[in-house]
């Protein structure tokens, strides 16, 4: 939620980069940085808690930067507000990315390969059907 819609102030498209900031630090973090207990505080910390970064997840100086200036409360002040998408790309955390080029480069290999987990089988029975799909036997089956 944008602090700009429950103000009813209106607002831009800075609200996009404000969702960048939120969608960043929710990937980073876990969670939502204004998360309340039920809908109304949630609503009161968008428009009046300061933003944090939990010390426990190690996150880089510059990409804590880059979400406080997407979560700039100030619209007009809002990274990405004045040149859009060039203005956040010429961002620290975004050092060393050839934009021009980001659509020819490959992902760069994961740190930790995906294992595929394989389905315990061992004590599954054998279901018997019918052609038209009725189960042969019922008696054999464990149901709940």
């Amino acid at each position: 939620m944008f602090q700009e819609i429950i103000t009813g102030a209106g607002h831009s498209s800075s609200i996009d980069w404000w969702a960048l900031g939120i969608l960043l630090y929710e990937m980073l973090y876990g969670r939502t940085p204004f998360r309340g207990k039920n809908r109304q505080k949630t609503f009161s910390n968008i428009l009046n808690k300061e933003l944090t970064f939990p010390s426990s997840i190690p996150v880089s100086l510059a990409a804590r930067q880059l979400i406080n200036a997407l979560l700039n409360r100030d619209p007009s002040s809002r990274l990405g507000s004045r040149a859009g998408a060039a203005e956040i790309k010429q961002h620290p955390f975004f050092h060393g990315i050839n934009w021009s080029l980001i659509r020819c480069t490959s992902p760069p290999p994961l740190e930790v390969p995906l294992q595929l987990i394989k389905k315990d089988t061992t004590n599954t029975k054998d279901v018997k059907w019918e052609d038209d799909g009725m189960l042969v036997n019922s008696n054999d089956m464990d149901v709940f």
